[in-house]
């Protein structure tokens, strides 16, 4: 189903006839601008400064990206170039299938999501960076151009959304005096993760699904966070991420993957968090 047309496989030839290791090199450190692990380190990085609610659209960006991805591939069925034709230089052992690009949904979604809080000049250079990544796809082996083109127009689409959201949310309290407000964001964060978890790989639900949990629990809790910056704020972010990382590490190298990696959601979001509000004995509100 929907298989790569003879256009689509000529460009790739196309893009690949300009391959050389520097150009590998190259693309195999951009295309990881698209994993979205580096923007889930972006949102532990957020909710451990005190940027909650920045944290948790982020995120839902993200989710929402995923779930996207994972509903469609399986759905279209488009196979991945063959080695057999195609210089491949990336192994995706996570899906067969291509359509659409999980990467650039992905950078895509973020840079939706962040389009209006780009100054003018920043927008083009971001711009450049999601194209960097789409092209990257295709010189890599990973996927046709349709695939990423799919993923990118989709992706921002998903961003803008995800924007569209947080602003009629802008003015949220979190705690119990809105408890009725933020079943409504939590609940179509639920649904969002069932798909994902349905429908994506397994792991990378369960890290999204320990995130939300946590973020459910923490403000259940009525618990909030202190802004931090300066020596402070990186007093709190190396522990955390160092913690993090621990996880990740045995996550990718034991057979308890899903456990660890649903650690490290929960982690980022009530497990850290609650900890460093009692070893710093900040009042709770």
């Amino acid at each position: 189903m929907f298989e790569a047309i003879g256009a689509e496989i000529a460009f790739s030839h196309y893009v690949q006839s300009f391959a050389n290791s520097s150009l590998d090199y190259f693309f195999l450190v951009i295309t990881q601008l698209g994993n979205p692990a580096l923007w889930l380190s972006l949102s532990a990085f957020l909710y451990w400064k005190g940027e909650e609610k920045k944290s948790v659209f982020l995120s839902t960006s993200l989710l929402f990206t995923s779930a996207f991805v994972g509903l469609l591939k399986p759905t279209l069925g488009r196979l991945r170039p063959p080695e057999s034709e195609f210089m491949v230089l990336v192994s995706e052992t996570q899906s067969q299938f291509a359509m659409p690009s999980g990467h650039a949904t992905t950078i895509a979604g973020v840079f939706g999501y962040y389009w209006e809080k780009f100054a003018k000049n920043a927008r083009v250079l971001g711009l450049f960076i999601v194209l960097l990544v789409l092209a990257s796809r295709v010189y890599l082996g990973a996927h046709y151009i349709g695939d990423v083109i799919v993923g990118g127009l989709f992706g921002f689409l998903i961003g803008r959304i995800v924007h569209a959201i947080e602003q009629n949310y802008s003015k949220i309290k979190f705690g119990k005096k809105v408890l009725l407000e933020e079943i409504g964001l939590v609940a179509t964060i639920a649904i969002s993760i069932i798909i994902s978890l349905a429908l994506r790989e397994f792991s990378l639900g369960t890290i999204f699904f320990g995130y939300f949990a946590g973020v459910f629990a923490f403000k259940l809790l009525n618990l909030d966070s202190e802004k931090l910056s300066g020596k402070k704020l990186w007093l709190k972010e190396i522990p955390g991420f160092a913690v993090l990382g621990i996880l990740s590490f045995f996550a990718l190298n034991t057979e308890f993957m899903p456990e660890l990696l649903f650690l490290a959601g929960s982690w980022i979001s009530f497990v850290y968090p609650f900890i460093y509000l009692k070893v710093s004995k900040k009042p709770v509100k």
